[in-house]
């Protein structure tokens, strides 16, 4: 074979073998050639590598993002989210009802004549409490009825020739009586249904030209069953302006209610009026001003049985209950009477049809209350013999637990502590008031009872569970 035969490829398939090249080969032309091409070789592989890299991690990152969209948009996923922020906001509607139990003073009401009413109709819209069958859950020790406190107000004011009360006034009032069922065409010789509608014909006068004041009114007057003519929706009507609001949102969505429940002929007027508070939606928090024109506007749009898909319901209620603070309710009373209806997706139209029979234990409660006291009877031994009553409310088939981790929130006089029972895997109370069977060297003990039948409840704290307004008590006494 020729002596450079051994340097040329011997065939297309076969390359350079270095391995047999001489050390003088090495150098030659040839080798310098080979050394050049496996470089680019090399090279082009690695690049290869990087590109199908780079490929496969687009690929993936496309393919998550697709999954995700397609997760986002799956019907299963939109109502796991839904059923968590209902239970939440069932939660939060427990919270707020307990914080406005807490504020009742001892006058029966909440302050003002205004927002004992807004409370009043709050709690039995929201809650389904008819707060006339409740004791005082203010701490003083001669606390009067909300029944007392409304009669000290008509005995004290409306009686009068120069009344304090405004028309506006008068109309939340109303309402509050019909939500505790009580007959407003005849509440202590007074024709409160009556005054309701000689305040709308005389519209405007003092102390009542605004729409928000004429909407209520009305509403008021519907809500209570009464006959009213024609022309006061009429004047309701001629005030909306020109791009579908009255005055503003907050009044917008009051004088749908009113139109709503007044006249059903009123389609174009309140179709407008929902166009107007559409338009005004935040398109990133989906509220429509602050929690107490949001609350508003949401009862608006359930009485019209607007498309919750269109305003996006359950984003407004997860947006709505970060104005919670913790123990606090919305910060205020009167934002907590607002937000509550909504939350528990009640509008005032409800109270037009509002049940004013005994509830029983079969009923079935959103909401729930009872009465729970703490009674002292260890004479000698605990030289005290007070008891504390205290109205708290909690979702239907809470344990006596629950209810009474919302009273020591209301007052400090019910704190507790519990004992776990591995036997009978259940809480028993161990210390109320900081007061236990060791302060009596064990001869008296807390049992739990059925106030109304006394019988002892043979269950742990975390076990039972309470009926709709009942009355359980923990009394401190020698077995």
């Amino acid at each position: 074979m020729d002596s450079d035969a051994k340097h040329t490829y011997a065939t297309p398939t076969h390359q350079y073998d270095l391995a047999r090249l001489s050390r003088t080969d090495l150098n030659s032309d040839n080798a310098r050639v080979l050394r050049k091409s496996m470089r680019t070789s090399m090279m082009m592989k690695i690049a290869l590598l990087i590109y199908a890299i780079a490929i496969t991690v687009v690929a993936i990152v496309l393919l998550t993002i697709s999954q995700l969209n397609k997760e986002s948009n799956h019907p299963c996923r939109n109502f796991y989210d839904d059923r968590r922020i209902l239970v939440q906001s069932s939660q939060v509607v427990a919270r707020a009802t307990n914080y406005l139990l807490a504020h009742q003073r001892a006058t029966g009401g909440w302050g003002s004549i205004t927002l004992t009413s807004q409370v009043v109709i709050a709690l039995r819209l929201g809650s389904g409490i008819n707060v006339a069958r409740m004791v005082n859950s203010s701490s003083a020790v001669s606390s009067l009825s909300i029944d007392e406190y409304y009669v000290s107000v008509i005995k004290n004011d409306m009686y009068q020739a120069n009344s304090s009360i405004t028309p506006g006034q008068l109309a939340y009032i109303v309402m509050a009586l019909h939500a505790m069922c009580k007959d407003t065409s005849q509440f202590f010789g007074m024709n409160l249904n009556q005054k309701l509608m000689n305040n709308l014909e005389d519209y405007p006068s003092k102390n009542f030209n605004h729409p928000y004041a004429y909407s209520l009114t009305l509403l008021s007057l519907c809500l209570t069953n009464s006959k009213y003519k024609s022309n006061l929706v009429h004047k309701l009507q001629v005030m909306q302006s020109s791009d579908g609001t009255w005055a503003d949102l907050d009044t917008t969505a009051m004088a749908i209610l009113a139109l709503n429940c007044a006249d059903s002929s009123s389609n174009s007027a309140i179709s407008k009026g929902v166009q107007a508070l559409l338009s005004k939606q935040s398109k990133t928090t989906y509220q429509f001003g602050n929690e107490y024109t949001t609350a508003h506007a949401v009862q608006a749009m359930l009485s019209q049985r607007i498309p919750i898909s269109k305003w996006n319901y359950m984003k407004v209620l997860h947006e709505l209950m970060k104005y919670e603070i913790a123990n606090e309710g919305f910060g205020r009373i009167d934002n907590t009477a607002a937000v509550l209806p909504s939350l528990a997706s009640a509008v005032y139209l409800d109270l037009k049809t509002v049940t004013c029979d005994e509830p029983n234990a079969s009923t079935e409660f959103r909401i729930i209350t009872i009465v729970y006291t703490v009674r002292y009877q260890c004479l000698p031994y605990v030289n005290r013999t007070d008891e504390k009553s205290v109205a708290v409310a909690s979702k239907a088939d809470s344990p006596m637990l629950t209810f009474m981790r919302a009273a020591e929130v209301i007052n400090p006089a019910y704190r507790f502590t519990v004992k776990y029972h591995a036997t009978f895997s259940a809480y028993t109370v161990e210390k109320i008031n900081n007061i236990s069977s060791q302060t009596s060297n064990q001869l008296c003990h807390w049992f739990l009872q059925d106030d109304v039948t006394n019988h002892e409840i043979m269950l742990g704290v975390s076990h039972y569970m309470p009926q709709n307004n009942a009355k359980i008590a923990f009394i401190y006494r020698r077995p």
